[in-house]
């Protein structure tokens, strides 16, 4: 293509900048591209922990007890530390496509297409000119494409924010438009909660900003979509489950947002460091553009005197929610996934507005996704100590016996590993399980008539585990070491029997 161009009168760059932007005039291109890029080598990595195995875990677990509603991470133990939207997706593909890797990431790929495309509608409204500018910046950036790899919440978060947003900025704030958004902000909620609406208070004070009453914004119907689909399932769970709504409240929100509880960068500044890095990192090769809208952003007088409604409504997406994420005392860098439209947006409107640069800057999109593609058959191949099908074949050589069960002895499951042998993941404790968090004790897990169990056991505890197993009346038969894992087996004659 360089070659064919260099020969021409109009040089390299400006050829394949006037045909880029033929493609980025075209919805079917845009949707073509993100779906190429979103499932290329999906199934090519295994599952690492402990995300994608905990969140693969609980989906199997809906699909072999049959409820839907409360989600287990084991039999014995829920875990609704999550709305269940991410664990349907993952039940519903895995259910129709089969046990494996690509089923399990394919609802992923299909959420970033379908963001990319929602992108370029609020690109017909924001940036007429190239609508499908923004949409491929957004497919083009660090943090968007490699999240589409990765089982979290968040890659559905970003979908169903982009989806509310589209429906109040396409269509000018529109009173079917305001519904909609209603509507898509209740699954972002049945998604992941409380921060979906980070977001939405964003789009509110936006609203307002650019002069229009709020009451045309809280449209009853709207309302009553969002209240339905968000909060159904919080009612109907914590009816089934009496004293959930104390653990929601106290322990998912208040301690994940006022406390140092997980661990994740508590520190007075650890909001700067993470986000400043997501920030620079995520938004690559593009982010630098962004600089130049945030010196001329709604802070400054110029700024607020040259800010248009359109503006608007991308900065009041962006500031709300990442004022809170910098305070809050839970900090990741997937958090800020959902605001990368709005970053997009604000990009692609920088660059047309300075049509000059235009063709040199828009060489840069398919150079990333080139560069972007190498990396992900570069992480597909990656060696890594969190891959669980790299461990469940180093088990399988050591272990001469399909167990029926995978026993993790004070020491938190790897629910991917689970996934690979077929088999339930259990959390056990080798005293009298008080401690809520495990999911029985050995005293109990021993009685229990549920064929051969495979148990792994930190080096540390391996003699305090053989030697309460022996108390128990249990011999344990040793398979030695795997990835800093002791590997007990457990094979009563009963078992062989029924084998």
């Amino acid at each position: 293509i360089m070659l064919a161009a260099s020969k021409s009168r109009i040089g390299p760059i400006p050829w394949m900048a006037s045909r880029l932007q033929r493609v980025l005039r075209s919805w079917k291109w845009v949707i073509v591209i993100a779906l190429v890029f979103g499932l290329a080598f999906q199934g090519t990595r295994g599952l690492w922990e402990p995300d994608e195995g905990r969140y693969t875990g609980v989906a199997l677990e809906m699909l072999g007890s049959g409820d839907f509603l409360t989600p287990y991470r084991h039999h014995h133990h829920i875990h609704p530390t999550k709305p269940p939207m991410t664990y349907w997706a993952i039940a519903g593909s895995l259910a129709v496509f089969g046990h494996h890797e690509w089923a399990i990431r394919l609802p992923y790929a299909l959420a970033f297409a379908v963001t990319v495309l929602l992108v370029f509608l609020i690109g017909r409204r924001l940036t007429p000119e190239l609508p499908g500018l923004p949409a491929l910046l957004y497919a083009s950036m660090l943090l968007p494409f490699l999240a589409t790899n990765v089982v979290t919440t968040d890659v559905f978060l970003a979908m169903f924010v982009t989806a509310g947003a589209a429906a109040l900025i396409a269509t000018d704030g529109s009173r079917q438009g305001v519904r909609l958004m209603w509507l898509a902000f209740g699954l972002a909620f049945l998604t992941k909660g409380p921060p979906a609406l980070l977001p939405l208070a964003g789009l509110v004070l936006a609203y307002r900003w650019s002069g229009r009453p709020l009451r045309d914004l809280f449209d009853p119907l709207g309302l009553l979509a969002f209240l339905f689909v968000g909060l159904s399932w919080y009612v109907l769970v914590v009816w089934r489950n009496p004293g959930l709504l104390s653990y929601l409240f106290h322990d998912e929100l208040i301690a994940r947002s006022f406390s140092a509880q997980h661990g994740r960068m508590p520190q007075w500044w650890g909001g700067l460091y993470v986000y400043a890095l997501t920030l620079i990192v995520g938004t690559f090769p593009h982010g630098w553009h962004l600089l130049r809208r945030w010196q001329s952003g709604p802070w400054t007088g110029q700024g607020r005197r040259n800010l248009s409604a359109e503006d608007k409504w991308l900065w009041g997406w962006l500031l709300v929610p990442l004022a809170v994420f910098v305070c809050a005392r839970s900090r990741l860098p997937l958090y800020l996934l959902p605001l990368f439209p709005a970053f997009a947006l604000l990009i692609a409107r920088g660059w047309l507005a300075e049509p000059g640069r235009l063709n040199r800057r828009l060489v840069w999109i398919p150079a990333m996704l080139v560069v972007l593609m190498a990396i992900k058959v570069w992480a597909a191949f990656l060696p890594s100590h969190k891959d669980m099908r790299s461990l469940a074949d180093d088990i399988s050589a050591r272990v001469p016996f399909a167990p029926q069960e995978l026993v993790f002895v004070d020491m938190p499951p790897k629910y991917g590993l689970a996934f690979y042998f077929g088999v339930e993941a259990e959390w056990l404790d080798l005293g009298s399980n008080r401690d809520n968090v495990f999911d029985d004790s050995l005293a109990n897990e021993l009685i229990e008539e549920e064929g051969p169990r495979l148990y792994l056991v930190p080096p540390e505890r391996a003699e305090a585990f053989t030697s309460r197993a022996r108390e128990l009346g249990e011999d344990l038969e040793p398979f030695g070491e795997v990835h800093d894992y002791r590997l007990f087996g457990l094979r009563r004659k009963s078992d062989h029997l029924r084998n």
